[in-house]
């Protein structure tokens, strides 16, 4: 039978009730449950004054590890005059000032394709092509196939250069407002992006080289040049002196080549309008000459290979038609057309021919016809080109075009790169180039803007260039802000902590009203270990060294103040002896071995370290401690009610036994009452 709050039995005797029960049992938990409450109570209000402690504790951590931390002792503040860059500066890099002249920003390539669009889903072209580049050292040809949208060519070459090239679609205005854009996504000379055809050098030679032109006793010029004008082909040779480092080799040659290329009447305009181009890349190391329209690239000469040209011509711009599949065996029927030229398969084939023969077969009549060419490569497929740049290949009707396909090839119209220049017509908007400045003097070039390698810990950012004479000049300083910042909130959270480890350790003799840890030394001692740690000094050559100096004072009631003002001056006029006595310093003992001696901030550290850090810290471990007190308290406290539970539950079923007992006296004399009363009643 379960104990609540007891009043009657209720079976009907109305003679007991549980008054004497409810009494009894309220002076049980009095004296069995009320005292363990309490002190769940008085854990709690530990458990909670603790967690306060500890987060004052930690808030005094925070500025203690600072300036226990070398670093704050030699953080720098940078200042620029001027727009024309940023800087960042690292810990601990000597105090200068110094001047950065920006000649040129880096930037990186933007191009744009002649032709217009009405829409981006346009057609870009209705015959097949490739697109032939060169950037950051390697060649890229991007097959374009007739029917292609403006936005597929665009995705097309981004994802042959792994976004190296983006092709972006522009929408610049106009009837046909669409606009192709090949851009470079870096920034440096290397991310130029050559168009078309080209050659490149490689030199590593210091040496000297001097390039004289052929004459009477001298039968070949020592370097020349072989480029195309509208019509023919234009030797230029080129005559120098080049000396000095590799770099300024390569610059020299490339302005003598630009120069004979402007001053020759042939190549002037083609100079001037940018289809032919002179670069230097791989930071100075190479040389580009390049022709834009695709056409033919040479350099030849005696020394031509002394200048590091590994190759003395461009690369072929590849084949214009290479077939899916080789030939089928057997007999092929059918009339193809190659620009116009028939050619009967059924007459050339035999049913007894291999795909090989069939091969050899179609490539023995393409050679007959004059400008077009035929081979088999070495997977046995078919490859086409023409002299003109362009190949319109037909079936005559259903059997020449089961023929072409019999062949491995399909019905198109395919022009080379150099063929359809009114498709590309690329223009140069803005070439790729490296940022050029002077540091301090030195001359430096970079790809990028954001140079941080020129001296370890000072990062530049470039943002435009600055008037000549006129550079802009970085100061470095000492910068103390994080110091005198950290001390304040030192200072701060100090005061804010010693309150409370005196309202929660205090003790009343008048009243005898002691704090919740008054007695608990883990939690007493914490207020003098810091005053302790506080008021340490340091003896040297300069005098004695203390906190006062640095105008931070404790009053009679243990309150700490700061002037701000004192400590910025004594920081200003001893940096060195701040940061010896609040971080510490390494000073060599008679034996000669040095070791670190402690500053005051690293003294407090160890201090708040003993107390905080890990599971063996003594508050971890006084936490640890009231967690297992209330614990244990609840646990008693479970097991005092189940005893009183189990108790009284004995003594109600003890009573209702009682008042059954009772209940059933009364009944027992009501009828013997009701028997007297009725024979009482005869008589009368």
């Amino acid at each position: 039978m379960a104990v609540g709050q007891l009043s009657s039995l209720g079976i009907g005797s109305k003679v007991l009730n549980y008054d004497v029960i409810d009494k009894l049992k309220k002076a049980d938990e009095n004296t069995m449950v009320k005292p363990i409450e309490r002190k769940m109570e008085a854990n709690l209000e530990k458990q909670k004054a603790l967690v306060e402690i500890q987060t004052l504790l930690g808030n005094l951590r925070t500025p203690v590890r600072a300036l226990s931390d070398y670093s704050t002792y030699t953080a720098r503040h940078s200042n620029v005059t001027g727009d024309a860059l940023k800087v960042s500066v690292s810990p601990g890099i000597p105090i200068q000032n110094i001047k950065v002249d920006v000649e040129s920003l880096a930037q990186g390539d933007i191009n744009e394709v002649g032709t217009h669009f009405s829409s981006r889903d346009d057609s870009f072209a209705q015959f097949d092509t490739t697109l032939h580049f060169y950037t950051n050292h390697q060649d890229y040809a991007v097959k374009i196939k007739a029917g292609m949208t403006l936005s597929d060519v665009a995705q097309a070459i981004t994802d042959a250069t792994d976004g190296k090239v983006m092709g972006i679609v522009m929408k610049t205005g106009g009837n046909k407002p669409y606009q192709l854009m090949i851009n470079s996504k870096g920034t440096g000379a290397d991310n130029r992006i050559f168009f078309g055809s080209s050659v490149i050098s490689h030199l590593s030679n210091d040496a000297t080289i001097n390039l004289e032109a052929k004459s009477e006793t001298k039968p070949e010029d020592d370097f020349f040049i072989k480029v195309h004008d509208e019509q023919n082909v234009i030797e230029i040779p080129i005559a120098l002196k080049l000396q000095g480092s590799i770099e300024s080799k390569n610059a020299a040659l490339r302005a003598a080549i630009q120069k004979a290329l402007e001053d020759n009447p042939a190549t002037k305009s083609l100079a001037d309008n940018g289809q032919l181009n002179v670069g230097v890349i791989n930071e100075g190391k190479s040389l580009v000459i390049n022709d834009k329209r695709g056409l033919s690239v040479e350099v030849g000469g005696a020394k031509a290979r002394e200048l590091g040209f590994i190759q003395d011509k461009s690369q072929a711009e590849g084949d214009l038609l290479k077939a899916l599949t080789a030939p089928q065996s057997g007999k092929i029927k059918g009339i193809i057309s190659l620009n116009g030229q028939n050619i009967d398969m059924g007459a050339i084939t035999a049913e007894h021919n291999s795909s090989q023969d069939n091969a050899n077969a179609l490539i023995k009549a393409v050679n007959g016809i004059a400008g077009l060419s035929a081979s088999v490569g070495a997977d046995g497929k078919l490859v086409l080109n023409s002299a003109s740049g362009q190949l319109r290949l037909t079936g005559a009707n259903a059997e020449g075009k089961k023929a072409l396909k019999d062949l491995g090839l399909s019905e198109g119209f395919s022009r080379s790169y150099a063929n359809a220049q009114e498709l590309f017509s690329v223009k140069n908007l803005q070439s790729a180039s490296d940022a050029k400045f002077t540091y301090n003097g030195a001359s430096i070039t970079r790809p990028t803007n954001e140079v941080n390698d020129v001296i370890n810990g000072v990062s530049l950012s470039l943002l435009g260039t600055t008037e000549p004479g006129k550079g802009a000049v970085v100061s470095i300083t000492r910068d103390d802000k994080a110091i005198i910042d950290n001390v304040k909130e030192f200072v701060k959270a100090y005061n804010e902590l010693m309150p409370k480890l005196d309202e929660t350790t205090r003790y009343d003799p008048d009243t005898r009203i002691a704090g919740i840890f008054n007695g608990v030394s883990d939690i007493r001692t914490i207020r003098s270990s810091l005053i302790s740690a506080v008021t340490f000094t340091i003896t040297n050559s300069k005098g004695v060294a203390s906190l006062m100096k640095y105008g931070i004072m404790l009053d009679d009631h243990g309150k700490m103040s700061l002037d701000e003002s004192r400590l910025a001056s004594a920081i200003n006029a001893d940096p060195q002896g701040t940061q010896d006595f609040f971080y510490g310093s390494d000073v060599k003992s008679m034996g000669g071995k040095e070791t670190h001696q402690d500053g005051i901030f690293e003294r407090v550290d160890k201090v708040l370290a003993n107390l905080v850090d890990g599971g063996h810290a003594r508050l971890k471990l006084y936490e640890d401690s009231l967690d297992q007190d209330a614990k244990s308290l609840k646990k008693d406290k479970e097991n005092a009610m189940e005893l009183l539970k189990t108790r009284y539950d004995i003594m109600a079923e003890r009573f209702a036994a009682y008042d059954e007992q009772i209940s059933k006296a009364n009944r027992s004399f009501n009828a013997v009452q009701m028997m007297i009363d009725q024979a009482a009643a005869k008589k009368n």
